[in-house]
């Protein structure tokens, strides 16, 4: 059955008042401070710029009476700070890194001289985020990169650094397709699975509380994890909050690609597999993907150096998990009805009785056993029978009846695939946008023991996320900032079964049946086609 996991738009307003209020908190940042000459006194009036260096785009505010300054709604990135007033030394400062929800106080201190004349800083002591009391650890894109990470699960690595973040699901699913196990994450003492998860700053949990992708490691600028004391604007949630912010293109072109092969050579069999004298199976994991970003640049027709910027990205993963196991399933001469040498588990004979001779003696009920334990081909059920053909052979002598009697040894086969488009554009120096679109596909199989309709584990799970981001920054005048947010999320799970297109007519049951059972099918697959569509 086909259902809707979440469909859920998120428009969300942060008007941040700059200067005299506290900062409001997003995925993006800010940068602050106080201008002043040699003997303390504030600058005002002077002009202060602030310049991502990946993009060139540049930022200008001039600082108030007092000399204060401030730079709000800033995506995450490197950036140089510079710092102009007539009758006054240049001021510059490079490499100022901002990260996901962080906001710096970086006072100025200017020199009387000729506005040709510039102070360069180039060494001084770290900047500290005194501007808000929020409590986080934050992976920035080099550690993300160079730190092992099995699953590449930007989440769970996170997690595992994090002082009070506990992971309690299973390590073995961390996996893009894995949202229920990367979400069982306890923060600062809270329930397992009770976060909130943000990408770029639009809300992609689900009703309960698991974030509906897991996005690739080569998308993904830097993450965050808010333990405790986050503002409001969170919400939702008893837990921490997980923001993430995607890669943006630059001016520059750059790449990625990788992959990883993982073959079962050096790996052990297993304990089912050596009692049953069955080789190690041939199971491997393969991982690959890759990315490219840049300006936006069609030859002849648009050039988007410092201006218009993407960035692509596309992961797979393709894995072969070995399955054994042991189970009991019914002889030759089960099937035929003769249970003439079928034992019981305390020791002789299964007797097998005979339903029409059921009869009262006195306050008991008796019946008859079948004559030399076998049941009459007459008397059993064509569905039955041919039930039980679908059953393997056992590939062992059955000791007693119910006994483990057939070893299997299968692979299973999981895939999965994700692609992320991201697009940021600069309309003029008081409009900057970006949208981002994710798309994702695994299929997760269960175990298939047996190779007929009559494995014992039927289901297959598909699942497909489709998520788009969409942020506005508008700079309404030199004191407003205004953040607008949209984010539409489709996350269905479908579940379908090996059995899917099976004929029951192959059993043998009647065509009245038959045609009742598929009246039922036909209004089912409509009210779910509806709930799918709605």
């Amino acid at each position: 059955m086909r259902s809707i996991a979440r469909v859920g738009i998120v428009s969300a307003f942060a008007l941040w008042i700059t200067l005299t209020t506290v900062w409001a908190q997003s995925f993006q940042g800010g940068i602050r401070g106080r201008v002043s000459d040699a003997s303390g006194g504030s600058v005002a009036g002077a002009e202060v710029s602030l310049t991502n260096t990946a993009t060139s785009l540049v930022s200008r505010v001039t600082a108030n009476e007092q000399g204060e300054y401030a730079f709000s709604a800033i995506n995450p990135g490197q950036y140089d700070l510079s710092v102009t007033r007539a009758g006054m030394k240049r001021y510059e400062r490079k490499g100022v890194v901002l990260g996901t929800q962080v906001f710096l106080t970086l006072d100025v201190a200017m020199e009387v001289g000729e506005m040709s004349q510039t102070i360069d800083v180039t060494a001084s002591e770290p900047l500290l985020e005194t501007a808000i009391p929020s409590a986080g650890q934050l992976l920035d894109r080099q550690k993300l990169v160079d730190l092992p990470n099995i699953g590449r699960n930007p989440f769970i690595v996170l997690a595992r650094l994090s002082p009070n973040a506990i992971p309690t699901g299973n390590p073995k699913f961390s996996r893009m397709q894995d949202q229920s196990g990367s979400s069982t994450i306890s923060v600062a003492g809270s329930p397992p699975q009770s976060n909130n998860f943000l990408l770029d700053g639009i809300p992609v949990t689900d009703s309960t509380n698991r974030t509906t992708i897991i996005p690739s490691i080569e998308a993904v600028e830097e993450t965050k994890v808010q333990t405790n004391t986050y503002d409001a604007e969170m919400g939702r949630t008893g837990g921490g909050v997980f923001n993430t912010y995607l890669k943006s293109g630059q001016n520059a072109y750059h790449g990625s690609a990788f992959g990883n092969l993982r073959q079962p050579e050096w790996a052990a069999n297993d304990f089912f597999r050596n009692r049953n004298g069955i080789a190690r199976a041939d199971a491997s994991y393969k991982i690959f993907g890759g990315s490219f970003g840049g300006h936006v640049r069609i030859p002849k027709v648009y050039n988007g150096k410092n201006k218009t910027f993407f960035w692509i990205t596309r992961e797979s993963y393709r894995q072969a998990d070995p399955f054994a196991g042991e189970f009991a399933v019914p002889t030759e001469a089960e099937r035929g009805g003769d249970f003439s040498r079928t034992l019981a588990r305390a020791g002789g004979l299964l007797t097998i009785y005979d339903p029409l001779t059921t009869r009262t003696s006195g306050s008991s009920v008796i019946r008859d056993p079948f004559p030399d334990n076998r049941i009459p081909s007459g008397r059993l059920d064509v569905v039955g029978r041919n039930t039980a053909q679908d059953f393997p052979l056992p590939g062992r002598a059955t000791p007693f009846y119910g006994a483990l009697n057939l070893a299997v040894s299968t692979i299973v086969g999981n895939r999965g695939d994700q692609s992320t488009a991201k697009i940021d554009h600069d309309f003029t120096s008081r409009w900057r946008a970006s949208v981002s679109y994710l798309r994702y596909k695994t299929m997760e199989p269960n175990e298939r023991p047996f190779t007929s309709v009559a494995t014992p584990r039927q289901k297959v799970l598909y699942r497909r996320s489709d998520l788009t981001q969409l942020n506005n920054t508008f700079t309404l005048n030199p004191t407003t900032v205004l953040s607008v947010r949209y984010g539409f999320n489709r996350y269905p799970n479908d579940y379908r079964s090996f059995s899917d297109g099976y004929d029951p007519g192959k059993l043998g049951f009647p065509t009245s049946f038959l045609n009742g059972k598929r009246r039922d099918e036909r209004a089912v697959s409509v009210r779910v086609g509806r709930v799918a569509w709605d």
